[in-house]
């Protein structure tokens, strides 16, 4: 609470030059006017995406095209248009003081799927110009993957898998590195819940509002946080404004499915009021057990309620604003496997999340913005068997706070600097005996970007300090001495991409990254019924560092796109559970203790994408990582390791996609095989899994009615309802996936 008063405080004193100013009419701001057209045909272009870049602002065109911009300061700007189905635009203009400008920007159909960018430039998004996205998932593809959880919706994109325990309690695994690895976010904030920590608890984000997902890799990554070895997935929803709308805007969504007889639906509203922006938004989600060929996987039902309601008082020097969501979710973990609970267990989960944030635009020639955000999140979850009892209970309050200033020509020719606090606050009960713990965090650091004719480099350094403190030092028979531990260390990376030709790029990426270990690593003690095992910490666990080597190429052409990245992660102490081969006589579960392990990962992801015939087109991706506990770090190899050594458990097998598409402005339709080889590389006590092919088909339909835009998503899933079991499935010894599926998605936009 102390973190949040002073986040309070200091956003009251950074948004007070906002505040201060006068009415408009008396700044030097000026309006843009203008429209969206074919470049071809000279058509208006409506439902485009209208950004001025350098002041984080956006807009979109009504069905004629239009669009209008206020209050916008005077001088020179970049714009740029995106729209599905067509190339983006920039254009630079120079708005004059009190006058209105007027624009034409001319969009050209792309042959390529441009619901999914992959950056092969600079890309800035929506929050945070100085980072670059690598991958953006929005509009038909977000539509026609949009599944009940965040790892669902992403598990077909190159090197993305999931680790679930049913349906509801899934997570994305991205290059076979996943929990405190894989950094999730929302709004380019924390979640605040456990969902990194086991299995068997849900991330507390529903995907239904989602405007995009955003997955990030390299040295912008580390402006989020220390351990993003496996990335950063951002799921964008935008719940506190940051434009001035010319009107109302929004969507109202509808989806169903056969196989778990789920419904859901959702609605978001974002408009102007004065001089004050609003946003809300809502979804509610009811599915039952889900179906497979071999029978109904008892107790994975998932009810779902989620909203929230945003302000934003926004003037041409920037803008404050306020946000607040809920999240109330109930979901099963099946049982019947072994050391389940015969009956399964019910999880109760809710969440309160608020976020106040700032930004104030400068004048400056160097310094160009200043950001300011805080958040809170209260957590709380509860397990409980059948009959009521409550298994185990967790809480957490989670209070955080981050400063940037955006700057160019100070190190290189544009970058960031900032600085971050959290405190966590932690505490459990039932018959789970890890004590309340509180975390205190403090992080700088730095981003900085240049371009050298055909070479781009993209730098950044952090450095974190966390304090894991206990509510009081003891000692454990079973674990040893808890007490409060500190841990520090850097994280770096560095990123460079040439332009060898027109279309063709080579690149490389370097991280060095720092994780310190969770309250539960180092402090749990007890069973853990929902996750079936028996958990066991370790007060000695030292922090974990990792090392990785990623090359990459891309490649454009006006008929083909492709990509191919090799990577290799190494890690001193990776921490991990470790099944001990014991089981606890008085609850009957396997033991875990958490171990820190040398490990080596190599892999390789690959995608693609040509344009056979007229309006037909074919698309490929693969992804494969393997993953050794090594014992001598100093002699690691550069590629994979023979099989004497140890395979580190619950690693993905080799994976891929091929699709065949037809595609026009408004229809497309498809057919793809999922395809997975056999995972006989398995740790102790790990099941193998076969290889599977499985058979979708998809089409999608949209349509204009005066200001309202039409579309409809409609998937055939496992058309032949074969019998398949993913590796990382935790439930696959009682039950295979999913059977066969009839998806049907609406989505309307005013």
């Amino acid at each position: 609470m102390k973190i949040l008063i002073s986040a309070c405080l200091l956003l009251l004193l950074l948004s007070g030059p906002l505040l201060a100013h006068e009415d408009t009419d008396n700044q030097k701001v000026g309006y843009i006017q203008g429209r969206v057209i074919n470049v071809d045909t000279g058509e208006p272009i409506g439902w485009s995406s209208i950004i001025v870049e350098d002041l984080n602002r956006s807009v979109t065109a009504h069905e004629n095209g239009e669009f209008f911009l206020r209050n916008i300061p005077a001088g020179e700007h970049t714009l740029t248009a995106r729209r599905l189905g067509y190339e983006s635009t920039e254009i630079t203009i120079r708005v004059a003081e009190a006058d209105t400008t007027h624009v034409s920007i001319e969009q050209k159909e792309t042959i390529f799927r441009s619901s999914a960018i992959e950056v092969v430039g600079r890309h800035y998004i929506h929050d945070d110009p100085t980072t670059e996205t690598e991958r953006v998932i929005s509009g038909r593809q977000l539509r026609q993957q949009l599944g009940r959880t965040i790892a669902e919706t992403l598990g077909n994109e190159p090197g993305l898998s999931r680790q679930s325990m049913g349906p509801a309690p899934s997570r994305p695994v991205m290059r076979g590195l996943g929990g405190e690895r894989l950094l999730i976010l929302e709004d380019g904030g924390q979640t605040g819940d456990l969902s990194a920590t086991s299995a068997d608890h849900a991330l507390a984000i529903d995907p239904m509002t989602a405007g995009q997902i955003e997955l990030i890799r390299g040295p912008s990554a580390l402006t989020y946080g220390s351990n993003t070895m496996g990335g950063v997935i951002n799921v964008v929803r935008g719940q506190i404004p940051v434009n001035m709308p010319d009107h109302i805007h929004g969507s109202g969504s509808f989806q169903g499915e056969t196989v778990n007889s789920g419904l859901s639906g959702g609605a978001s509203a974002f408009g102007p009021l004065g001089s004050f922006a609003y946003r809300a938004d809502g979804s509610i989600r009811n599915a039952g057990d889900v179906s497979t060929p071999a029978g109904t996987l008892g107790n994975t039902a998932i009810t779902t309620h989620n909203g929230s309601a945003g302000l934003s008082y926004i003037r041409p020097a920037g803008m404050v604003g306020v946000s607040g969501n809920f999240l109330n979710t109930e979901y099963g973990i099946p049982g019947g496997f072994v050391g389940a609970h015969p009956s399964g267990v019910n999880i109760e989960m809710y969440r309160r999340y608020f976020e106040l944030k700032s930004e104030y635009h400068l004048d400056e020639n160097w310094l160009r913005r200043l950001d300011f955000d805080g958040t809170y999140a209260y957590y709380h979850h509860r397990e409980l068997e059948f009959g009521g009892q409550v298994g185990s209970e967790f809480g957490v309050l989670t209070s955080t706070v981050n400063a940037k200033a955006h700057h160019r020509g100070f190190i290189f020719s544009k970058g960031m600097i900032g600085l971050r606090a959290e405190m966590r606050n932690y505490s459990s009960g039932g018959f789970n005996f890890t004590p309340s713990t509180t975390e205190q965090a403090l992080a700088g650091y730095v981003f900085e970007e240049a371009d050298f004719n055909r070479l781009n480099l993209q730098a950044a350094f952090r450095y974190d300090l966390r304090t894991v403190r206990p509510g009081e030092e003891q000692t454990s028979p079973r674990i040893g001495l808890i007490r409060p531990r500190t841990f520090q260390n850097y994280s770096a990376s560095l990123m460079a991409t040439y332009d060898l030709s027109d279309g063709l790029q080579v690149g490389s990426i370097f991280m060095r990254t720092f994780r310190a270990p969770g309250v539960e690593e180092l402090f749990s003690e007890g069973p853990h019924l929902a996750a079936y095992s028996f958990e066991t910490g370790n007060p000695e666990l030292n922090e974990e560092r990792g090392f990785g080597i990623d090359v990459f190429t891309r490649y454009a052409s006006e008929r083909a796109r492709v990509r191919f990245s090799l990577f290799r992660n190494q890690f001193s102490d990776f921490i991990h559970p470790v099944n001990t081969g014991e089981t606890n006589l008085s609850t009957l579960l396997p033991v875990y203790q958490y171990s820190g392990e040398r490990v080596l990962m190599t892999g390789f992801e690959a995608g693609g994408e040509i344009k056979l015939l007229n309006n037909l087109y074919s698309a490929g991706k693969i992804g494969y990582v393997r993953g050794d506990i090594i014992d001598d770090m100093e002699v690691m190899p550069l590629v994979a390791v023979s099989g004497e050594h140890e395979p580190l458990p619950m690693i993905p097998p080799l994976s891929g996609k091929i699709d065949l598409e037809y595609r026009r402005s408004d229809l497309t339709a498809g057919a793809s095989m999922r395809l997975a080889s056999a995972q006989q590389k398995t740790g102790q006590f790990e099941e193998s899994t076969d290889g599977y092919a499985i058979y979708d088909l998809y089409m999608q339909f949209s349509f204009d009615n005066g200001p309202m835009l039409h579309t409809l998503s409609l998937n055939l899933e496992n058309i032949t309802n074969q019998e398949y079991r993913m590796h990382l499935s935790r439930v696959k010894s009682i039950m295979p996936e999913p059977g066969r599926n009839v998806k049907l998605l609406y989505r309307m936009y005013f």
